[in-house]
């Protein structure tokens, strides 16, 4: 069967690459796996079920696969490198982490692309951070905490979309009732990276990179950021993210060749394996990334995640759980519920996707006996099960930013304060400040 041989490929390539996120979740399944064989379900039942959750993962492994071409065929093409260049030129050395989170949230809204922000965006503003000294820990949670913001928050978002459908809501209708939950969660957001800021001030005096960026490509401003543009208004017109990355991809490649000189198999090199062409030497170290091959272990994490899913499904760990928590006296308790009902999916199934498919199927019938509007549900999902997976390290919402701005994925989480502020005020306001009725 195909999902015995993907599994053997997958941990080959764990145990080759020394994986251990990987290794981790493929354990965690095996156990999974006996325990259910032991509840008296069959081999073929169980090896179905994992095939069958397995396929879910094909349409999140094709975007991780344009997320690493993107950022390599931009870094190709200057465009990264350009945006590094006039960054350093115009950003203010005094307020560069709150410019982070600002500029990210911003991006990332356009985009609606919490991967396509970091994978763009997110690693010109590392670059400018390690050619400055600036905490890369501190400048990665500010990046991340933006991120999550337009992925919450976006009409083009692919996670706040998922919401609407799941819970069966008018996506704008949506987007309008979070707008008041997220103001005092960005404003303390904001204090905080502009307090940081002024400790941990980009250093820009002795700053060479934009010498080399000049020395080593062709920053025609009318060129090199048509890859950026074009993303952007493809995004605006809500054309399929796939497509929008594609058409960027190969307009950065193009200007790779024509504007940067490159030689079309090394573009496509770059594209496969990464772009590494100032390895071994202090430029090197800050352009640098990208590649399908970069995308490896984030598509064995989640394809065995996916799987893992199926085998709880099957064992009825879902509605083990509903039952655990369905006796919710008020409205705070509720949320509190869904918040540790999110950090347990997320922890389980390793991938956003998954935390919110969880997440909604155990509180959906919850809300609904205590007579909760649709709108709400779906806000008490966003503000939980979309951002707090990128707090949990082996779950793909935070390994794979991490991976792509090079930053350890424990070490950014106490400065993501973003995340960790938004369920926190939800829950003191549900409890504190509206006083709602107990719920029936």
């Amino acid at each position: 069967m195909k999902i015995i041989f993907l599994m053997l490929i997958s941990i080959i390539y764990i145990l080759k690459t020394k994986f251990a996120l990987g290794l981790g979740v493929f354990l965690v399944y095996t156990l999974i796996f006996i325990l259910a064989l032991i509840k008296n379900n069959s081999f073929n039942s169980l090896i179905k079920i994992s095939e069958e959750y397995g396929k879910k993962s094909k349409i999140v492994i094709f975007v991780f696969i344009f997320v690493g071409a993107l950022t390599s065929s931009w870094l190709a093409s200057g465009t990264i490198p350009g945006i590094i260049y006039y960054g350093i030129k115009f950003i203010n050395p005094n307020f560069f982490i709150l410019f982070s989170f600002l500029i990210t949230s911003l991006v990332s809204f356009f985009l609606g692309s919490s991967f396509g922000t970091a994978s763009t965006i997110g690693v010109a503003l590392m670059g400018i951070a390690r050619s400055g000294g600036v905490n890369l820990n501190i400048v990665g949670a500010s990046i991340i905490c933006g991120i999550y913001f337009g992925d919450r928050w976006s009409p083009l978002s692919s996670s706040a979309n998922l919401v609407a459908s799941l819970t069966g809501v008018d996506i704008y209708s949506n987007l309008k009732n979070m707008v008041k939950s997220m103001i005092v969660p960005y404003l303390l957001t904001s204090i905080f990276y502009c307090v940081l800021s002024k400790n941990y001030i980009l250093n820009i005096g002795d700053n060479k990179i934009s010498n080399l960026i000049l020395e080593n490509y062709n920053l025609n401003i009318y060129l090199i950021f048509i890859p950026l543009i074009s993303i952007i208004i493809f995004s605006l017109l809500r054309i399929n993210v796939k497509i929008s990355m594609g058409v960027s991809i190969t307009l950065a490649s193009i200007i790779g060749v024509f504007v940067q000189g490159e030689k079309f198999f090394k573009v496509l090199n770059y594209i496969i394996f990464g772009f590494y062409k100032f390895e071994g030497s202090y430029f090197g170290e800050i352009i640098k990334g990208g590649g399908v091959k970069s995308m490896l272990n984030a598509t064995v994490l989640i394809f065995i995640s996916c799987s893992l899913v199926g085998l709880l499904e099957k064992i009825e760990v879902l509605n083990y759980i509903k039952n655990k928590i369905s006796n919710i006296k008020t409205r705070g308790e509720l949320f509190k519920n869904t918040v540790f009902i999110s950090l347990i999916s997320g922890m389980i199934g390793a991938n956003q996707t998954i935390t919110v498919i969880m997440t909604e199927q155990i509180m959906e019938d919850i809300y609904d006996e205590k007579k909760i509007e649709r709108v709400e549900f779906a806000k008490d999902i966003e503000n939980s099960a979309i951002i707090l997976p990128s707090i949990i390290p082996w779950n793909i919402a935070c390994y794979l930013p991490c991976a792509m701005l090079g930053i350890g994925n424990i070490r950014f989480i106490p400065y993501a304060i973003y995340i960790w502020i938004f369920p926190i005020c939800m829950y003191i306001y549900y409890s504190f400040i509206k006083k709602e009725r107990d719920l029936i």
